[in-house]
Order: C-alpha cells, then structure tokens, then sequence
C-alpha cells in the first residue's frame, strides 16, 4: 500500500514537472510561436487581415498548444473594403510534439461569435478566393488536418449574383470534422443549423427553420463536386434523408433528393412560406404522412432546376388542438412537378383520391392545377358535411355560428381566365348541386343572421340555379327561385357582373334592416342608398308583409328591373294605408348624389290620415294627420330627385295629381276656425265634406291648388291657392255671406259681390306662414280675377311638365326583352 502511494505521487510529480515545463516553454517561446504562425499565415493569404489581439494558450484545447485571436476581420477578394469574415474569437489547436518539431500541424479549429459573407459577382467570380498559390512545400509549412471543427453562434450568408441566389443561415453550435487528401476533402458535421432563407431569384424557401443536421459530405475541389452521402435533416419529430450532388466547376448543376421519414402534417406546413401556412401551421396529424422532392437540373440567371415531390396521407387522421372537428381516415396522393424552380408558371399540382371523415360525415375529392401563370383547374368533391364540423374545423372569419347540414357534389373543369369574360365564361364545365339543410350562420361584423336556410343550388356552367332556396335574413324570410347567371366570376373575381332572373316570395320584408345593412357606411350608422353597376335584376315579387319606416304595406306583387343602375317597376300592387296603391316608376341611380325618380301611380282609397301620418305629415305642421279623414283616390306623375340617403331634393319635385277625397273631413283647423270671424258659423271646426275633386299641380317647391268647391255639412266654399315649401301660403276662400251685419261695408268693400237676386259671396285670403298667418278680406279677388289666372298658370305648367316627361316615360313601357342578360364580345 505504501509502495503504491509512493508510485502516485511520483507520477503526480512528473506531470506536474511536464505540466510546469510546458507552461514555462510556452511562456517563453510563445511570441516566437506567434511570429512563426503569422509569418506562415501571411505566405498563404491573399487579402487584408486584422487581429485585435493574439495569444498562445494550453487551456482551449489541453493537451494540445492553441494560437488564440480575438476581434479577427479578413476581408474578401473582392475590389473595395467588405469583410469576409468577422470574429470575435478565433483559436487554432496544434499539437505540441509536431511544434516542437517545427510543424504547424492546425488539427483544430473554434470559432466563436462569427458572420461569413461568401459572394459571386454578377460576372461569376467569387470573393472568397484569399489563398495565395504557393509552390512547393516542406517543413515548417502551415498543415490543416482539421478532425475537430467547432462553430458556435455563427451566421454565414452567400449571395450569387450571377444564379440570382441569395442565402442566409445561422447556428448556435455546429461540430465538424475535415479530413483533407490532395484535393479531397471528407467533412462530416453535427449540430443545428437555422435557415433564415433558401432564396432563389424572388421565391423565398424555409424561413427561419430549425433543423439538426448530421451531414457526411464529400467535396473535391478539383471536379468541383459536393456529394451527400446519407446526410441527415431533422427537424421537429421529423427526419429527412438527403442524397445527392452538386457541381459548380463548368455550370451549376444539382442532382438533390430528400426521403420524408417518420414525418408529419405540421412538419410539411412548417417547410412552406409563411404567408402559405401561417393559417395552418397549428394543424397536427397521427397516421402515415409520407414526402418526397426531387431537386434536378441547372442553376443560373437564366435557368433553374427542375423541381418535384410527392406527398400523401394514408389513414391519417387531420386536426388542430384548439378545434373539436377532426378528419378521420384520410388517404391523399399528392404530386407537385415544375420545370422551374423559380417560376411556377408551368407547375403542376395533383390532388388524388382524397377521401376522409369529418367529424363522421363521409365526403371524397380530387384537384388537379397546371400552368400556374393562366390556371387551368379540374375538381370534384362529393360528401354531406355538417355545416358546424367545417368551421370547427377551419374556422371561416366571417362566419360565426355555422350551423345545419350541406350535402354537395360538384364538378369544376377549365381555365379561370376564361371566366373573366362574359362571352367565355359559358366554356368553363361546371355542375352539381349543393343541398342546405336547415342551415343557420351570423355574417360579418354586424353578426347579420341567416336561419333555417333550406334549397338546392344548382350549378351549371357559369350560372347557379335556385331551387326552393328559402330561409330567414334577420327579421325578414325569403324563397326564391331563379338563377345566377356570371355567379361563379362574380364570386371569383373583382368588378365583374352578376345577372339575377328570381321569383321572391316573402312573409315579409323588414326595408329599414335590409337598408341598414346593405347600404350602410363603415363610419356612420347611416345608410347611403346605390344600385351597383355590376347588378342586373329581373325580380318577380309576391310579399305578404312590407315595413319602411312607416311605410307598412300587404300583399305586394309585381316586377322590378335593374340595368346599368336604372331599375325599373312595373305594376307594383299593395294594399296599404286602408286602400290600394298601383305603382310604376324608374329610379336612375348612376349619380349616387342625385338619384333621379320618374313615376306614376294609383291611389284607391288610401285613408287620408294615414297617408299624412306614414309620410310623418310631409315635414310640416299646418295641416297634420289628426286635422283629416276621408279616403283619397288619385292619379299621380311625378319627377323628382333624391340624395344618396333618399330624401327628397325639393326644388326637383314635380308632380300632377287628379285627386278626388270621398267622406272627408276637416277638424280643429285654426284657419277654418279663424274664418267663423266672417262667416259666422262655429261648425266650421268640424267640417264634412261629399266628394272633393281637384287637379293639383307641384313644381318649384310650391304646390298649386286650382279653385275647387267644397260643399260641407256647414256650407259651400271655393278654395284655391299656394302652398311653398318653406310653408309660406296664401289661400283664396269664397263663402256665402249669409250675415251682412257682423261685416263693416266700409271696411269689406271690394271684398263682397252680390249676384243680383240678394245673395252674396265674400272673398277672403289668408296669407303669411304656416306658424304666423292672417285671415283677411280679399279686396283684390274680384278686381283681378286671381283665381282665373292661377288656374291658367297651373295648367301651363301641367303642360310643361306633360312634354318634359313624354320622352322620360318612354322607358316605363321598357319590355323585358330589353333588360335580358348580355354576351359581351
């Protein structure tokens, strides 16, 4: 036992001695190790370098000697000052015997906190060339036998012009090892390698990836040739096997490929573009998903390699974590070729035999795609799918609540240029039919619901048949039946025209909702009413029930057309307001400022009342709803122009109206009343009158009353007069005088006329505003016929307005015919 301590501290005092003596020999040989490592270094080097500072240590890599740099900068070969490496660290291992013997033997290589930026100018020549030829050799030369590389927290980026090729990658630690024979260079590698960008020409591959890489390369320098020989990529759970090679001594030719193993679905959606598959980066699979690429061909400015891969699924099962929808028993043969790296335009990507379970509901499909540039697009899809499975599935952002079932099968086949087109659409071969089953969803940000939709969508070609199609919109209920003619360009591309031939048949029809949603502005809660140029509209409508403000009409029916923003009804009936309305009319909306309305129709015994009180008594309160009844049959042409929020322009109200008012009554009339001053009677604040007739004239923001006669349960009166519309008036009256005392002669002279047999007529007039008025003796009546000339006035005007509007209501008599959908050419 003592002799075995003896022996260990023997052996401890030797190694202490041989660790003394070669600390003592570094430290007094190191500035000679130093100044032989530079001098050496500088016979091979073609370009600038930069040292902060330079050390000899035993402790980086004991027992060999390190020659240790910090703060390195070597620039390039390049014409100009650019850094081809950067370094904070670098240490370089030799072995001490083959030192002692005069042998800079480099078997190691550290370094740390590194950026190399390798280039190739457009004229092909690179900026790493930085050795210089050095004839011969002998002892005392720098020698690499690098069995120990080590790389920790390096960037390394290479940009060829020339091939338009642009690459970035970093690493945190990376481990090699470089054997050198001649010109042959065996180099294996493990660590992690960071893919900031795979960039060729503008197409971006493999952003910021993480893979773990165990490469066996071979290089020769002489053939300039790189083999991968059973390299290995790994990144999340799964491994991909390269194999291959690349050569760059004549042209830059790649023969590449890389065997999926063990892989996933997220791992294949993490190798895409960003903006590909950040929606489905979160989806995970189990089962067998399989991949495999084939990258082959030239790479330069004006080439690139051919590039395919293969793809599938079989029994797999698709789902995200944060969804309760899954796919189930999923098979997919995938296949994606292109002649070009670079450009896709004659790329072609196959879905087959897709088939699965979602959420139990069976549904299959294929998808075929070529020439990416002009799409020509092949599809079908067969299965009854739960309407709420699919948006637990992927989520839709502006569906909410998707509910009911969807039973499709469809077919798609041709290229979607053609679908730009009217006159080409038609070659595009789709149809199917879609079936929706009880059917509800809230849309958009308004949450604007649909119930209890139910129909059948019909496809064919480019038009879209409705069958049945009827359902809830918010507090309104629908079923139409017709077609979509252009719907899928509609649907596909922007600013492209729609063609819309249905029957509507409603319960009914809330008008304020519909408005507020269809034209309401994203600023402001109020709607701005336009007809877009897009639409064409032939509408046939049966509407028991209809709400507009006040406005609450039944039993609506008939037409509407609408072409080049100008829709056109033509005899539209309703009951409303206790009667019966006849309506046809033009609406020329091309100016949304200035909508421009022609029309003409018939009252049948509307409720006076109710007419003031739906119209909210026409913005004025001299004469209101509960002054009036009596029902009011009426004839009406009318011209006016509306604003984008359809009130009305007032100075472009034009308008004849033959009205006759049966029953009618006046009550608590303050003008009326004000009479009795003069006529003496106190019945004149409840009036009832047989039938009145009139032939009333609007225009110039004044409605014109021709002189009527009013017989009443009081007594006979003429009226006649104006009426503006900032509510100035001035009304005539004729009345019996039936009390010659209660009026001063003096005072009413000129005011009274008798006709020769002792009855008397006295004029009156009442004049101002509807809010400050006089009731006055009209001395000027019967001097200056003024009720004569106002009627010739208004019939002037009539005449006017009937010749301005003949041309106008030429297109109320527009037949259908007109409005049939169009082929452009």
């Amino acid at each position: 036992m003592k002799r075995l301590k003896k022996i260990l501290i023997y052996t401890a005092v030797v190694l202490a001695i041989l660790f003394a003596s070669a600390v003592t020999s570094v430290f007094l040989f190191k500035d000679k190790i130093i100044q032989r490592f530079v001098t050496e270094a500088n016979k091979h080097l073609n370009t600038p370098v930069k040292i902060g500072k330079i050390d000899v240590s035993m402790f980086d890599d004991f027992p060999n000697l390190a020659i240790v740099l910090t703060d390195v900068y070597i620039e390039d070969s390049h014409p100009g000052i650019y850094p081809l490496l950067t370094a904070r660290h670098m240490a370089f291992t030799l072995s001490p015997v083959e030192l002692w013997k005069g042998n800079y033997s480099i078997r190691g290589l550290s370094i740390t906190e590194s950026e190399t930026n390798l280039r190739i100018n457009a004229a092909g020549k690179a900026n790493y060339i930085i050795l210089k030829e050095v004839q011969g050799s002998g002892t005392g030369t720098v020698q690499f036998d690098l069995r120990n590389v080590r790389l920790n927290n390096t960037i390394v980026s290479y940009l060829d012009q020339q091939a338009d090729q642009h690459h970035v990658f970093n690493s945190e630690k990376l481990t090699a090892s470089i054997i050198v024979t001649n010109d042959l260079y065996n180099i294996t590698a493990k660590g992690d390698v960071i893919t900031e960008q795979i960039g060729v020409g503008r197409t971006l591959f493999l952003t910021n990836k993480t893979f773990e890489v165990d490469a066996r390369v071979d290089y020769d320098d002489d053939k300039k040739i790189v083999d991968f020989n059973s390299s290995v990529l790994k990144i999340a759970r799964s491994q991909f096997e390269i194999g291959g090679h690349y050569t760059f001594k004549d042209k830059n030719l790649i023969d590449l490929t890389a065997a999926g193993k063990d892989t996933d679905i997220q791992t294949l959606l993490s190798l895409l573009p960003d903006e590909t598959s950040k929606k489905l980066k979160q989806y995970r699979s189990d089962g067998d998903v399989f991949f495999n690429l084939t990258l082959k061909g030239e790479i330069s400015d004006k080439k690139s390699p051919f590039i395919s891969a293969s793809f599938g699924c079989k029994d797999a099962t698709l789902y995200h974590p944060d969804y309760q929808s899954r796919i189930s028993k999923a098979n997919l043969n995938g296949s994606f070729a292109s002649p070009s790296l670079t450009d896709f335009s004659d790329a072609r990507l196959f879905l087959k035999d897709m088939e699965g379970e979602l959420n139990g509901k069976t549904f299959t499909g294929n998808l075929g795609i070529s020439q990416f540039n002009d799409p020509y697009i092949t599809l079908d899809f067969k299965g009854e799918l739960d309407a709420a499975s699919i948006n637990s599935f992927y989520p839709i952002p502006e569906v909410k609540e998707l509910m009911g079932l969807i039973d499709a099968d469809i077919m798609f086949e041709g290229k979607t240029s053609l679908l730009k087109k009217k006159a080409t659409a038609q070659k595009v071969k789709t149809n199917g039919a879609i079936t929706l089953n009880n059917v509800n969803f809230a849309y958009g940000k308004q949450g604007i619901r649909f119930k209890d939709i139910n129909g059948t969508l019909q496809f064919n070609n480019n038009d879209l048949a409705l069958s049945n199609v009827r359902g809830h919109f918010e507090n309104s209920d629908f079923q139409l039946n017709g077609f979509f003619k252009n719907i899928i360009t509609f649907l596909l591309f922007e600013n492209q025209p729609i063609g819309i031939e249905t029957d509507l048949k409603s319960d009914f029809l809330d008008l304020d909702q519909l408005f507020s949603i269809g034209f309401e502005q994203e600023e402001s809660n109020e709607y701005q009413f336009h007809i877009s140029p897009l639409v064409q509209l032939n509408f046939n409508c049966d509407v028991k029930k209809m709400k507009y403000r006040r406005f609450k009409p039944s039993n609506i029916k008939g037409d509407l057309l609408v072409k080049n923003q100008v829709a056109v009804s033509r005899n539209i009936t309703m009951n409303v307001m206790g009667g019966a309305l006849t309506l046809n009319g033009i609406v020329d909306a091309k100016n949304p400022k200035a909508i421009d309305v022609i029309s003409t129709f018939r009252l049948d015994g509307l409720h006076v009342d109710s007419v003031f009180y739906v119209f909210e008594n026409f913005d004025q309160t001299f004469i209101e709803d509960k002054h009036l009844k009596g029902r009011a049959y009426a004839n009406v042409d009318l011209e006016m122009t509306l604003n984008e929020k359809l009130n009305l322009i007032a100075p472009t109200l034009i308008a004849d109206i033959s009205a006759t008012i049966k029953n009618g009554e006046l009550n608590n009339f303050e003008p009326m009343k004000k009479l009795n001053k003069y006529l003496d009677d106190e019945g004149l604040s409840k009036l009832r009158f047989a039938d009145l007739k009139n032939e009333i004239h609007i225009e110039n923001q004044t409605i014109y009353l021709p002189q009527m006669e009013v017989k009443s349960n009081v007594t006979t009166i003429q009226l006649s007069g104006t009426h503006t519309f900032d509510q100035r008036i001035e009304y005539r009256v004729v009345a019996p005088l039936r009390n010659k005392k209660k009026i001063d002669p003096d005072e009413a002279f000129g005011a009274i006329e008798e006709d020769g047999s002792g009855n008397a007529k006295i004029f009156l007039k009442i004049t101002g505003t509807t809010d400050v008025y006089d009731v006055s003796l009209d001395k000027d009546a019967v001097k200056k016929k003024i009720t004569s000339d106002l009627k010739k006035e208004v019939q002037e005007l009539k005449d006017a307005f009937k010749l301005k509007g003949q041309k106008k209501k030429k297109e109320l008599e527009l037949t259908e015919e007109e409005f049939e959908w169009e082929i452009d050419n």
